[in-house]
């Protein structure tokens, strides 16, 4: 019953991040950086999944945004290499602990904006200004950690009422 409903989460999860993406946090932005929704589900189903469920949810994330935003494989590369540095470090933290929750949020958003400013010198075959990336990174950083703390609380509070439900289950 758990594993069952974790599947239909994570597949609501996944269509609700593309629509909230594209139709209301796209429209909007913070000093020229909009938050990245799409990064943000990745980071809260890699952090309640194990490293293989997280991973195969980023890939498939990664490629319908590189078709839907058409890039060309940058989603793909940086949600994986997200996912599977946070898979690896799921074992070693507690979800209850807020300061983790931050740490990993620095860790992600860097390692996506990194990833993004590098394909990027690539694509235009020359330097970018590195105080435009860590300008972009600060505030990503902020504003996607606060949205990261918005969803956990949810998360939390979901597992926790389906897990109440499941203990008056008696079978």
């Amino acid at each position: 019953m758990k594993k069952t409903f974790n599947v239909i989460f994570t597949i609501v999860i996944f269509f609700l991040s593309f629509l909230l993406q594209l139709f209301l946090f796209n429209k909007f932005s913070l000093f020229g950086v909009k938050p990245n929704f799409l990064l943000i589900s990745v980071i809260v189903v890699s952090l309640y999944t194990n490293i293989y469920a997280g991973t195969i949810y980023s890939f498939l994330l990664g490629v319908v945004a590189d078709i839907i935003f058409g890039s060309n494989g940058m989603f793909t590369i940086s949600y994986v290499i997200t996912s599977m540095l946070l898979g690896f470090f799921n074992e070693n933290y507690m979800k209850e602990n807020y300061l983790s929750i931050i740490v990993i949020t620095v860790i992600s958003v860097t390692c996506f904006e990194v990833v993004e400013y590098f394909q990027s010198m690539i694509m235009l075959s020359r330097f970018i200004n590195i105080i435009l990336l860590l300008k972009q990174l600060v505030l990503s950083i902020f504003l996607n950690a606060v949205l990261v703390f918005i969803m956990c609380y949810i998360f939390r509070k979901i597992i926790g009422h389906v897990e109440k439900k499941q203990n008056r289950i008696y079978w």
